[in-house]
């Protein structure tokens, strides 16, 4: 019996530690609510980078399910680590710059496709010029789709960032489709 619940251990242990994901967070003055926000699960790891040369914390709210701080830090390069164990919303923001805020959600997610899609944000939508899609995930591709089924755009990219041109597009409805590896998400945009 000991060595069965030994086996149990060991492989809840391993099952548990592969499930387990560091999100990186870039930190600076003037990033968006959005931006700073993120859906992950228990076990899972935010890293916060100072990308500029001015001092910062990451302390979380007062109502956040886990307490942190990284205490002031004071600049590019600087990093501060979390690892989330707790179901629950934890609010927080920079104790040197109060518009520096953000959210991290902590929710049990059923899988890896899953976790992409809830961490796909895009603004603004409407949109009238530039639509810009965010993804914790490196983006691939992304393809818009015009209401007939027509593909009006579509890119290669490099990074967590998309910057949509959709100046030229006509007033309507679009379908836009992102991709990482395997993963995909599409989502509807209304042109002005």
């Amino acid at each position: 019996m000991k060595k069965v619940t030994l086996l149990f251990v060991a492989l809840f242990t391993t099952m548990f530690a592969s499930a387990q994901t560091t999100f990186n967070l870039d930190w600076f003055v003037g990033v968006s609510e959005v931006d700073a926000s993120i859906t992950i699960e228990p076990g899972d790891t935010v890293e916060w980078t100072w990308t500029d040369n001015l001092p910062h914390s990451v302390t979380s709210d007062n109502d956040a399910t886990e307490s942190f701080d990284s205490g002031v830090l004071t600049g590019n390069g600087e990093t501060f680590s979390y690892t989330f164990t707790m179901v629950g919303v934890n609010g927080y923001d920079c104790e040197v710059h109060s518009a520096m805020v953000g959210t991290i959600t902590v929710e049990e997610i059923a899988s890896v496709e899953e976790k992409f899609a809830v961490n796909v944000n895009y603004f603004p939508n409407p949109v009238t010029n530039r639509l810009t899609v965010t993804s914790l995930f490196v983006l691939d591709t992304y393809k818009v789709v015009d209401i007939l089924g027509k593909t009006v755009a579509s890119q290669s990219l490099e990074g967590n960032i998309a910057d949509i041109d959709m100046s030229q597009f006509n007033s309507g409805v679009y379908f836009v489709t992102v991709t990482s590896n395997d993963l995909q998400k599409t989502f509807k945009v209304v042109k002005k």
